[in-house]
C-alpha cells in the first residue's frame, strides 16, 4: 500500500511534524498495513451511514442535502477519532500526541480551512464515489498556502499550487466501492421494481454472481426492518435462488466452501451467489444443501 502514498521530501520544513504525526496515526491504527485497510472501510461506513439508505430510500452522495453533505465530514471525523481512539483537541477534532489537528473532509477537489485552524496542521480526507478512490493527507496550514477570497464565513480554500505541501499518506487508493454507483441508475431501477423484499434480494444475486454483497445492501433493497428474514431458508431468497441452481452463500458460516470453490475470501458481513458448472462443485452444493 505504500503504493499510494506521496510522502514530503525529507527537506521539506514541515517534513519532521507532519512524519511525527504521521507516525502516530499509523500507530493508534495498529500499523501501516491496518491503516490502509481499515481507514478506507471507514470512510465507506460513514458515507453507507449518512445516505441510510434503508430508512432514506436514496442511494448515492449525490442524492443527499447540502446539510447532510456537511455533515459527512463530521461523520468522518467522529468515526476517525473513535477508531484510532484519539482524543478532541480543545480547539480542533483531534489531539495527536499532544498536538492538534482539524479534520477535513471534501467529496470535491478542495478543501475550507476555519481561521482556527490557521497554523495548525490538518488531516485532509477525500473521496471520489465515480472513480471509489480516496486521498488522506496532512498539510501545516500556513497563511501563504490558502487562496485570498474568504465564503461568508470566513473560511478560505487551500491554493492549488500549494498541494505539494501536503504530505500524502494515500493518495487515490482504492476504498470500497458503492454498489448503486457501480450498477448505475438503470439497473438499480429494476432491482427495486418488485414491491416484496424477497423478489428484489433474489434478483440481485440471480444478476450479480460471485460478487460479494454487505449486509448494507441487503438491508437497503429490502427495504424491511427484518431484512435478514428475506435471506434465510423457508421461502427467503436462499430458497428461490436453490432452486435455481444458485447457491447463496454466507461470509460468516459459509467461509470453507467458499474457500473450496475457489471464491474471493469476503467479510464476515458479506454474502456470496454462485452457480456452479462443474460437476464436483454442483456435488458439494448438494450434499451441502445450498442448491437442489
Amino acid at each position: 500500500m505504500d503504493t499510494y502514498a506521496r510522502r514530503l521530501d525529507p527537506s521539506h520544513r514541515d517534513y519532521e511534524l507532519l512524519t511525527k504525526i504521521e507516525q502516530a496515526l499509523v500507530r493508534q491504527a495498529g500499523g501501516w498495513e491496518k491503516f490502509c485497510v481499515d481507514i478506507p472501510r471507514l470512510l465507506r461506513q460513514a458515507i453507507d451511514e449518512v445516505i441510510d439508505s434503508y430508512r432514506s430510500g436514496r442511494f448515492t452522495v449525490a442524492e443527499l442535502e447540502k446539510t447532510e453533505k456537511t455533515y459527512l465530514g463530521t461523520k468522518i471525523e467522529i468515526l476517525l477519532r473513535n477508531h484510532l481512539k484519539l482524543k478532541k483537541g480543545k480547539i480542533l477534532d483531534l489531539d495527536v500526541d499532544g498536538i492538534e489537528v482539524d479534520v477535513k473532509n471534501t467529496i470535491g477537489k478542495n478543501w475550507t480551512i476555519p481561521n482556527e485552524a490557521h497554523n495548525h496542521p490538518c488531516l485532509f480526507i477525500s473521496t471520489d464515489e465515480k472513480k471509489a478512490v480516496c486521498t488522506v493527507g496532512l498539510m501545516l496550514v500556513r497563511p501563504e498556502v490558502l487562496n485570498p477570497g474568504r465564503n461568508r464565513d470566513q473560511k478560505a480554500t487551500v491554493a492549488a499550487a500549494s498541494f505539494e505541501h501536503i504530505h500524502w499518506l494515500l493518495f487515490n487508493a482504492p476504498y470500497p466501492e458503492n454498489f448503486w454507483e457501480k450498477i448505475g441508475g438503470a439497473a438499480l431501477k429494476k432491482l427495486t421494481a418488485p414491491r416484496g423484499g424477497t423478489d428484489r434480494l433474489v434478483l440481485l444475486f440471480r444478476n450479480y454472481p460471485n460478487q460479494p454483497i454487505s449486509r448494507t445492501i441487503v438491508q437497503a433493497l429490502a427495504q424491511q426492518k427484518d431484512y435478514m428474514r428475506r435471506l434465510r431458508a423457508n421461502g427467503g431468497a436462499r430458497d428461490l435462488l436453490s432452486k435455481e441452481g444458485v447457491a447463496l452463500l454466507s461470509g460468516n458460516y459459509d467461509r470453507a466452501i467458499i474457500e473450496r470453490l475457489g471464491l474471493p475470501a469476503i467479510g464476515k458481513d458479506y454474502f456470496v451467489s454462485f452457480k456452479p458448472e462443474k460437476t464436483e462443485d454442483i456435488a458439494l452444493l448438494r450434499d451441502r444443501r445450498k442448491i437442489r
